[in-house]
């Protein structure tokens, strides 16, 4: 009887390695389609000047019978975008508008074609290599504008749009106590004497006394009239300019980054991809 349970034992193997083998996915899957180009390319520098050609060099072959046709660089265009303003005026707070925003303009795009030669094999390599340029736009240049000593009011509504210095004076106005309305009222030689429209508490926490607007009927502690229709004369400029430094405080900067590729495409159609290339245009 061991002698049959080992005979039906080994016949059971047989049964499931020839299922196996039959029914391997992985045999099934395992080299489909014809093999792509190989690429490797360097640029010549991560960062060049906008509107300048970027050279460098490439090395490429094919392990297939399809002969390589040709060769092609395609990038992307990235925008990055900060800007910055401030008020130094205020004291019980700072206040500062600050974005930074990086988005794509433009989607990956053809830039260049290059005719495939036999004669670039090198056997050294064995491979074929050249050295070429790609073109960039010097609509691509960064910008840069900070702390100028002028103000342009222009180059604001530019960068910052047409709403953003109303809407920078508003929200200021809502968060100033007594003692940023004197400083900036004082500093912008407004007003003569700020005490007139002031009381002083004292703070039971500090033991020193703080200044406040003296409360209306209901209690409150709302801004003067006359200092309200004052801030409406303040024009933006004032509003942002630094006594101290003598400039204005506001910044802004934008520049551009490429993705680039190497393509290297046979006679097929088949592309192979080189790795992705990142550099910034100043």
């Amino acid at each position: 009887m061991k002698t049959r349970y080992n005979i039906i034992f080994f016949i059971a193997a047989i049964f499931l390695f020839v299922a196996c083998n039959k029914h391997d996915m992985m045999n099934d899957v395992v080299i489909v389609g014809q093999m792509a180009p190989q690429v490797y390319w360097e640029p010549a520098s991560s960062t060049v000047k906008a509107g300048e050609d970027i050279p460098f060099t490439v090395q490429y072959y094919t392990t297939s019978k399809e002969n390589i046709e040709r060769l092609e660089i395609w990038y992307n265009i990235l925008e990055d975008e900060s800007k910055s303003v401030s008020s130094p005026w205020v004291t019980t707070f700072t206040y500062s508008v600050i974005s930074n925003k990086s988005s794509e303009k433009r989607v990956s795009q053809k830039i260049a074609t290059y005719d495939h030669n036999p004669n670039y094999w090198n056997d050294s390599l064995r491979a074929y290599t050249f050295k070429s340029t790609f073109p960039t736009s010097n609509t691509l240049a960064s910008v840069t504008w900070s702390k100028p000593a002028t103000f342009d009011n222009d180059k604001m509504v530019k960068y910052f749009g047409n709403a953003f210095m109303t809407q920078f004076k508003d929200s200021l106005f809502k968060l100033m106590k007594a003692k940023d309305f004197q400083k900036m009222y004082l500093g912008l030689n407004l007003l003569d004497n700020f005490k007139m429209y002031i009381d002083s508490v004292k703070n039971d926490n500090t033991g020193s006394w703080d200044y406040v607007f003296p409360k209306d009927a209901q209690g409150n502690r709302p801004v003067p009239k006359t200092l309200v229709d004052i801030y409406a004369t303040i024009p933006f400029s004032d509003i942002i300019f630094n006594k101290t430094t003598n400039v204005y405080d506001v910044d802004y900067s934008r520049s551009y980054r490429i993705n680039a590729n190497m393509k290297a495409y046979d006679k097929q159609g088949v592309a192979g991809l080189g790795i992705v290339k990142e550099i910034s245009l100043n």
